[in-house]
């Protein structure tokens, strides 16, 4: 059985090495990281990290899913709001650009086409799901993102929950779970698909 809860601080490291696994062929991350120094998966690994501390900052939508009180899945995003960084992670996300090798130029590709594509209403965005390999086709997944959309259904600001994903199989399961694709692009030969499901009240 699963066991669903909201990300704390002391959680981070383990969902970030869960994330690391669970992406490490992904080629989202291939594509942003290809020419890292430190590899694809350390490049993976601290960006994930950015990411979901800022949540917790911001007290955004942060989940970490535990079996046996190990730590094997994790999802992160925004609900219908989108607070400013603090600074602090400002200044680190800077660094980080900084860092890695045609980072900041691939990340702004990605964003234009997800900007491109996404809902003109309010809407949660689901901008990372993942689960240890050896918990991928057991519900664990579907788990974390009925976690992630539920509050959303009950946000009477937000009209759905919209998110993209470079990896055929991944869309496949979003399908399978009501999304609708609303959206694709294309980086460097990868394909991103957006895709979105609306609240039906």
């Amino acid at each position: 059985m699963f066991e669903i809860t909201n990300a704390k601080s002391a959680d981070v490291d383990a969902a970030i090495a869960v994330l690391g696994d669970a992406f490490a062929e992904d080629p989202l991350m291939l594509y942003l990281f290809h020419d890292n120094p430190d590899g694809v998966r350390a490049g993976a690994m601290d960006f994930f990290s950015i990411l979901l501390r800022v949540r917790l900052a911001l007290g955004m939508p942060a989940y970490v899913l535990r079996q046996d009180g190990e730590i094997l899945g994790a999802a992160m995003g925004y609900d219908s709001s989108r607070p400013t960084w603090p600074d602090a992670f400002t200044e680190e996300w800077s660094a980080f650009e900084a860092r890695v090798p045609s980072f900041a130029t691939r990340i702004d590709a990605y964003g234009k086409i997800c900007d491109a594509h996404q809902p003109s209403e309010d809407h949660y965005y689901l901008g990372v799901i993942g689960v240890a390999p050896s918990m991928q086709g057991k519900g664990a997944g579907k788990a974390l993102l009925d976690a992630f959309c539920t509050p959303s259904k009950t946000d009477p600001k937000s009209s759905g929950v919209y998110l993209d994903t470079t990896n055929p199989a991944s869309l496949q399961f979003y399908y399978k779970n009501g999304f609708t694709l609303s959206g694709e692009g294309n980086l460097d030969g990868a394909p991103v698909w957006c895709v979105y499901s609306e609240t039906v009240r």
